[in-house]
């Protein structure tokens, strides 16, 4: 016999038809098919939670619990291959606990609250991964806001904090009315197929992500920190006289090839002696490019003042500058045309 289905099936089947269509566009560059895949799992567990509710699966093998804890590892792995390129062998035992849980899915709410906890843990790993990602290109980039997964971060965090609270509901399906539960569904799978958009959306963007390189992190002593204070200066000397900083997309390896200096020698003398990622360094003369720009010329547009001083992008712009000055370009230029009084 099969149930009733409802508007919560509409919208599974859109995150169905959502994810594979995200799936088959992600799939055609390399760096995204990890993502690629993991809209394949999404719109694989849209579509065993319709036929379960349809009635039509869920006598033979009740499968949809086991997908609350397949998605926290899922979405670190495909993090991992967004970032890296690729997946070591070894990176899928994160899928492994996932498989003797399977067999104990007619215990729904035990694996749904394990997989809920499991969920949580992996949402953390991620955050971590993607927000040391983004440090590691700010040491490397001067660009590497336009490179940013802090949107993923976010998109992970609220379909976590959808899903723990999800998980009272589920555990008090008995004492809330039928319609409330049903509306609580809806949410959460409306929650996930607006997040399933956004992703895809936001990845088609993305050409290709720009690979880490390796870092050194041994601990300077005080004598190096002596020897770091004179290359950083004459790094600056360098930077300022042949103004380098407003090349677009300026990067570390270009800095080492222009000046001659090893890479390692330039990151660890801007975070040593300058106090800054390269990525602030070299944006703060920028910003300071721009100022001087818009006071000798205001009639300069900012689009055309931005792109002088070697930013690539206007969102890039617009946000380093607010950081560095309190407030926007716009605002700022406004502020130079009024009269002193």
């Amino acid at each position: 016999m099969t149930g009733d289905l409802s508007f919560v099936n509409l919208i599974q089947a859109s995150i169905c038809a959502t994810s594979i269509l995200g799936a088959l566009l992600l799939w055609r560059k390399e760096a995204l098919k990890g993502v690629a895949l993991l809209m394949v799992l999404i719109a694989l567990a849209a579509w065993i939670n319709i036929l379960e509710e349809s009635g039509l699966t869920r006598d033979i093998y009740l499968v949809s619990p086991i997908f609350i804890m397949v998605f926290g590892p899922a979405f670190y792995l495909s993090a991992k291959h967004l970032i890296a390129g690729a997946i070591a062998k070894h990176e899928y035992v994160h899928l492994l606990p996932i498989i003797p849980v399977l067999l104990f899915t007619s215990h729904t709410d035990l694996v749904i609250a394990l997989g809920t906890i499991w969920r949580v843990v992996y949402a953390i790993f991620t955050a971590k991964l993607l927000l040391q990602y983004k440090r590691k290109l700010d040491q490397q980039r001067s660009d590497s806001d336009e490179f940013s997964l802090n949107w993923l971060v976010w998109i992970i965090t609220l379909t976590t904090a959808f899903n723990l609270i999800d998980l009272i509901r589920l555990n008090i399906q008995t004492l809330i009315p039928h319609d409330i539960n049903v509306l609580g569904q809806g949410v959460n799978n409306g929650i996930w197929l607006i997040a399933s958009m956004a992703i895809i959306y936001k990845l088609l963007e993305f050409n290709e992500l720009p690979k880490q390189q390796p870092q050194h992190t041994e601990q300077p002593n005080n004598n190096e920190e002596s020897d770091y204070k004179s290359i950083f200066q004459a790094l600056d000397a360098l930077i300022l006289e042949h103004q380098w900083y407003l090349r677009p997309r300026l990067t570390l390896a270009e800095v080492t090839n222009l000046t001659g200096i090893q890479s390692r020698d330039i990151s660890r003398a801007i975070n040593l002696v300058g106090k800054k990622s390269f990525n602030e360094y070299i944006n703060r003369y920028r910003v300071e490019h721009v100022c001087n720009m818009l006071s000798q010329t205001p009639s300069v547009t900012l689009i055309d003042v931005a792109n002088d001083a070697g930013f690539s992008s206007k969102a890039s712009f617009n946000k380093v500058f607010k950081q560095l000055r309190g407030v926007t370009p716009s605002e700022y230029k406004s502020q130079l045309a009024r009269p002193v009084s």
